[in-house]
């Protein structure tokens, strides 16, 4: 409750990004921590001007976090700061994530992870996408992250429910707003059967700043964005180099070239996106569509590497294994560089996962 209570008041302090808050939590450890660091230290950390935003900060914000916290709590809506360890690693890992995170639904998210995105104008080609590979995914629970716009982000929510897969809706507005108001029952649905979130406050209306805000959250989330169909000027396409940015894969598949509604597509490829023609091509990409563990002689590890590659059961950054073995394995780089050799594992862009 206090962490959740100080990362609210460090959210909403004027002067204060995510990025800085992001720091900051680095740095310190927790928000709640953060905000009892005194003034020479701060300035000597990050500075006179941050120093002087946190600690001359309106000590009223503690009381319109706690009354944030209660708004919630009367709505079954968690909060998640940003130190807490159930905050998904992915989009923690990205430049500038959410201080907070408001999850409606079932939590923790699982981090088996493909976003799909899409206009909301498109073909039938595009739902036959949706229909075919999209629903594979589905079929093998890979959870399907997107928008809840009408379009393209509807058909992927609703695929994923019918395969009872879990899908993630990530927001562009507070979490009590309902847009587009026509998709208030496959929100409710999400509810139960997955989870809905958002990183702005309640009441918080849909606008023109709130949706680049959502795709980055759309493309931090997951292990990669695959573009269905999409127009050659689209939001879906700012998803897509968002995720590029981020180290992300970027999928999506050739349309014809008369194709108006797919033209975003071709570009994307010409632009280095992995093409897709069937679900089995997702196969070489994502750890998680990959075959478990079998017939592997682990005694032939030593203790160290098991430990490892056992984590390693999805893709996980670099700095999340540092995280989490540093201590206890110092020579951390050489026993991932081990594992390489052995072909137990490969890495991509500072992501790591095994590949048996």
């Amino acid at each position: 409750m206090e962490e959740i209570l100080s990362c609210l008041e460090l959210y909403f302090t004027k002067g204060l990004g995510n990025i800085t808050i992001k720091k900051l939590i680095e740095k310190y450890g927790s928000a709640s921590v953060v905000l009892e660091i005194d003034y020479q230290t701060l300035k000597t950390d990050f500075g006179e001007s941050l120093a002087k935003v946190i600690t001359e900060r309106d000590k009223t914000l503690k009381d319109v976090a706690l009354m944030e916290i209660e708004k919630s709590e009367k709505m079954n809506v968690k909060i998640v700061p940003l130190s807490s360890p159930d905050y998904p690693s992915l989009l923690k890992n990205i430049p500038d994530p959410p201080a907070v995170i408001y999850v409606k639904g079932n939590f923790p998210i699982p981090e088996n992870t493909l976003s799909v995105v899409g206009s909301r104008r498109h073909s039938n080609y595009g739902t036959f996408i949706v229909n075919t590979i999209i629903r594979e995914l589905a079929k093998n629970k890979v959870n399907i992250v997107s928008g809840l716009a009408v379009g393209i982000d509807s058909l992927a929510h609703k695929v994923a429910l019918e395969e009872k897969s879990f899908t993630t809706a990530v927001l562009g507005s507070g979490l009590d707003i309902f847009y587009p108001p026509e998709n208030r029952k496959l929100f409710e649905s999400i509810v139960e059967n997955g989870c809905v979130i958002s990183e702005f406050p309640l009441g918080t209306k849909p606008s023109a700043y709130s949706f680049p805000q959502r795709n980055r959250v759309i493309a931090g989330l997951s292990y990669g964005v695959f573009v269905v169909e999409a127009p050659e000027k689209s939001g879906s396409l700012i998803t897509a180099n968002l995720a590029n940015e981020y180290g992300r894969l970027v999928f999506t598949v050739p349309t014809n070239i008369n194709n108006t509604y797919g033209k975003g597509n071709n570009i994307l490829i010409k632009e280095g996106a992995i093409p897709i023609t069937d679900f089995e091509d997702l196969k070489e990409y994502l750890p998680f569509l990959k075959s478990p563990l079998s017939g592997l002689d682990l005694y032939q590890l030593t203790s160290e590497e098991k430990d490892i590659l056992m984590f390693l059961d999805t893709k996980r950054h670099y700095d999340e294994i540092l995280q989490k073995f540093y201590n206890k394995y110092p020579d951390i780089d050489s026993i991932l560089f081990n594992l390489q050799l052995k072909n137990l594992i490969q890495s991509d862009s500072m992501f790591y996962y095994r590949v048996v």
